[in-house]
């Protein structure tokens, strides 16, 4: 095992968990060979000391959540379009989904309270934002990044990959070779909290 995995980590289909002299594997979410167990589904560990047993937890279970009007969502710009940006969401309402189906769009209108003239002043591919869903469209969601709280949360340099710092309200800078942007930042751009 390459690293000591702990509670709450995440972990991907077919990854080596531990063995069962340290656990008692679960029977619905890990399969164990020659000794060894391993996770038969991706999501967060759930490691009980005291019980000495290992499970996984996934969306799937009654906590998952179906995308609504007025969720908040995280996830990554996939692309740009003139008047819009697609991105795939992982979070929603501070939720993991891992392997998410979920689509949504952000029109040039429901980016900022500000006037944007071009979207790659706000976006680029890449860049990780926080948004609210405004609208369901079956399995795509037309969201927007207006208010101080939502918007990117995080970015790297188009340049050299280093993540960029806040100089500014929307402005940043790249540590690294000096490279200037602008995107629709969110207040706690690069300190987000998790809970």
């Amino acid at each position: 095992m390459t690293k000591s995995l702990k509670d709450k980590d995440i972990v991907l289909t077919g990854e080596y968990l531990g063995v069962v002299e340290e656990f008692l594997p679960d029977k619905d979410s890990t399969y164990t060979k020659e000794g060894k167990i391993f996770a038969t589904k991706s999501g967060l560990l759930n490691v009980d000391i005291d019980q000495r047993k290992i499970d996984i937890k996934t969306h799937n279970e009654e906590d998952r959540k179906v995308v609504k009007v007025g969720d908040i969502v995280i996830g990554s710009i996939l692309f740009l379009r003139k008047y819009s940006v697609g991105l795939n969401f992982y979070t929603i309402n501070n939720k993991l989904h891992f392997n998410s189906y979920y689509f949504g769009n952000i029109h040039v209108s429901q980016i900022s309270n500000r006037y944007i003239e071009k979207i790659n002043d706000a976006f680029q591919v890449t860049d990780i934002i926080r948004a609210k869903v405004i609208e369901e469209k079956s399995n795509e969601y037309n969201l927007s990044t207006v208010g101080k709280d939502l918007g990117v949360i995080h970015t790297d340099c188009s340049i050299c990959g280093t993540p960029l710092d806040r100089t500014g309200f929307d402005k940043l800078r790249c540590p690294m070779c000096g490279n200037m942007d602008s995107r629709k930042l969110a207040s706690d751009y690069r300190d987000v909290s998790h809970e």
